[in-house]
């Protein structure tokens, strides 16, 4: 629901970037799972959907793997 899920351009540029040098590249929606079945419900729906999925930690990492690009 609408607490665990953001379209703002602020929540998707902090989630679309890391530590590297690369430049930011943000989601089109960040989710916060609550509970493990949420988690695989997420998954099953971007797998139906063809939705790629990245996820985040902390946001520390430095290849820019959190960068949503295609």
């Amino acid at each position: 629901g609408t607490p665990n899920v953001s379209t703002a351009p602020a929540v998707r540029e902090q989630h679309g970037h890391d530590e590297s040098m690369h430049p930011c590249a943000p989601p089109d929606v960040v989710v916060w799972p609550q509970a493990v079945g949420q988690v695989q419900e997420l998954a099953a729906l971007c797998h139906r959907c063809r939705v790629p999925m990245v996820p985040f930690g902390t946001g520390t990492g430095l290849e820019g793997g959190v960068n949503a690009v295609q």
